[in-house]
C-alpha cells in the first residue's frame, strides 16, 4: 500500500508502514507541498505546491507538470503558488494559487484559464495575508457532496465564498465566518466544517494588528449560510485541518501562530470527538508539545497523521516530519520520519 508524504521540500514516498529512516524516496521537487489528492473520475494522483501542479498515473513514481498559469506575480519565492487543487465528476479541474486566481481546465490540464468571476467578489480588497507582500491564498477549493455545480472557495485570509455554476460567477460571504479560512471540509450538502487561524481583519482594522483573531473550529448545518465555533474555550486554537473518520473527527492546534514556532514559543495539543464536537477529549501524541499535526488519512483500517513545524519565517533544520499511526485501543505511534516537516499525506 502506497504512502505519499508531502512535505516542505517535496513529495516522498514509502510502499508501507512503518518504515525506516532514509527510506521515503524523494519523487517530486516541487517546494512546499499545499495538496496530495485523488478525485473520481480523474486518472491518477494530484499535487499542488509552491512551484505548481502536478499529476502521476503510476502510483507516484513519475509526474507530469500540469501546467497551471503561474504568471510573474511577485511573491515571496518571486512566483505565485498553487495552494489547491480539486477535479470534479463531470471532467474538470480546478487550480488556486496565491493573489489569488481560480483556474479551471476542461481537457484534463492541457489547456487552463481563469475564472474572472472569482476575481470580482465585492470583498476582494480586504483579502490578505499577514506574509509579506501580503498576498492572500485560494487555500481551500472543494465541491459540495450531492450538489456538483456548487464549489467553495476558503481564503487565507478572506473568508469562504460559494459559486452555484461550477466557478462562473461566486456568492460573497465574507461576513458569515472570521476570514482566516485554513481548510473546509464538506461532510453533506449542508454540514461542513471550517478550521481558521488568527487573523481577523474587522479587528485588524481598528488598530490592533495581525493574529489577533480567535481562530477555531466551526461548523455549519445551512450550507455555508451560518457558522457556529464548536471548540468553545480550547487555547489551542490555530487549526489548520480537521479530520473526521469512523464517527470520530480530529483536530491539532496550536496556542499561537507560525511565528511563535521559531524558536518553540508555543504548545500544540491533539483532541478528538465522537460527538460530532459536543465534547472534546485531548490526546497525547508523538512529537508533542510542539510539533503540530496537519494532515491525516487511513491506512489498512488505521488512522495515520503527520506533523512537523509550518510556515515558520526562519526554516529549522533540527525538526524533521513525522509520521503516525493510531492503533486499535486509541494511541499514537511514530511509524516513520522523512527529512522535512509532513503537510499532507494520500493513501493509495
Amino acid at each position: 500500500m502506497t504512502v505519499l508524504i508531502g512535505t516542505d521540500a517535496g513529495l516522498y514516498r514509502v510502499e508501507d508502514l512503518p518504515f525506516e529512516q532514509g527510506a521515503a524516496e524523494q519523487v517530486l521537487d516541487c517546494g512546499v507541498v499545499t495538496a496530495v489528492k485523488t478525485f473520481t473520475g480523474h486518472e491518477g494522483v494530484f499535487v499542488a505546491s509552491s512551484e505548481g501542479a502536478f499529476r502521476s498515473t503510476d502510483g507516484g513514481h513519475t509526474w507530469t507538470d500540469l501546467g497551471v498559469p503561474l504568471g510573474d506575480r511577485f511573491w515571496h519565492a518571486g512566483t505565485s503558488e498553487v495552494w489547491s487543487i480539486l477535479g470534479t465528476p463531470d471532467g474538470a479541474l480546478y487550480a488556486g494559487t496565491n493573489d489569488p486566481y481560480l483556474f479551471r481546465s476542461t481537457d484534463d490540464g492541457a489547456t487552463w484559464h481563469e475564472l474572472k468571476g472569482f476575481r470580482e467578489l465585492p470583498s476582494r480588497g480586504h483579502w490578505e495575508s499577514p506574509i509579506d507582500p501580503h498576498y492572500a491564498r485560494l487555500r481551500a477549493l472543494e465541491q459540495v457532496p450531492g450538489r456538483p455545480e456548487r464549489l467553495i472557495a476558503g481564503v487565507e485570509a478572506g473568508g469562504i465564498h460559494l459559486s452555484d455554476d461550477g466557478g462562473q460567477t461566486w456568492r460573497d460571504r465574507r461576513d458569515t465566518i472570521v476570514d482566516d479560512i485554513h481548510q473546509v471540509l464538506p461532510i453533506s450538502a449542508d454540514v461542513w466544517l471550517a478550521t481558521t487561524g488568527y487573523l481577523d481583519h474587522n479587528l485588524e482594522n481598528l488598530g490592533l494588528g495581525h493574529a489577533v483573531g480567535e481562530g477555531g473550529l466551526y461548523r455549519t448545518v445551512d450550507a455555508g449560510d451560518s457558522w457556529t465555533r464548536i471548540d468553545q474555550g480550547n487555547d489551542f486554537s490555530y487549526i489548520r485541518r480537521v479530520f473526521v473518520h469512523d464517527g470520530t473527527v480530529f483536530f491539532c492546534g496550536g496556542e499561537e501562530a507560525p511565528p511563535a514556532w521559531v524558536n518553540d514559543g508555543h504548545e500544540a495539543a491533539l483532541f478528538e470527538s465522537t460527538n460530532f464536537g459536543r465534547d472534546w477529549e485531548r490526546v497525547s501524541y508523538p512529537g508533542e508539545p510542539h510539533e503540530v499535526i496537519e494532515t491525516w488519512d487511513v491506512y489498512d483500517g488505521d488512522v495515520i497523521c503527520g506533523s512537523g513545524l509550518f510556515d515558520v519565517p526562519d526554516t529549522r533544520d533540527d525538526v524533521e516530519g513525522r509520521l503516525m499511526r493510531r492503533d486499535g485501543d486509541g494511541s499514537y505511534e511514530t511509524v516513520g520520519r522523512v527529512p522535512a516537516n509532513v503537510s499532507r499525506i494520500e493513501v493509495l
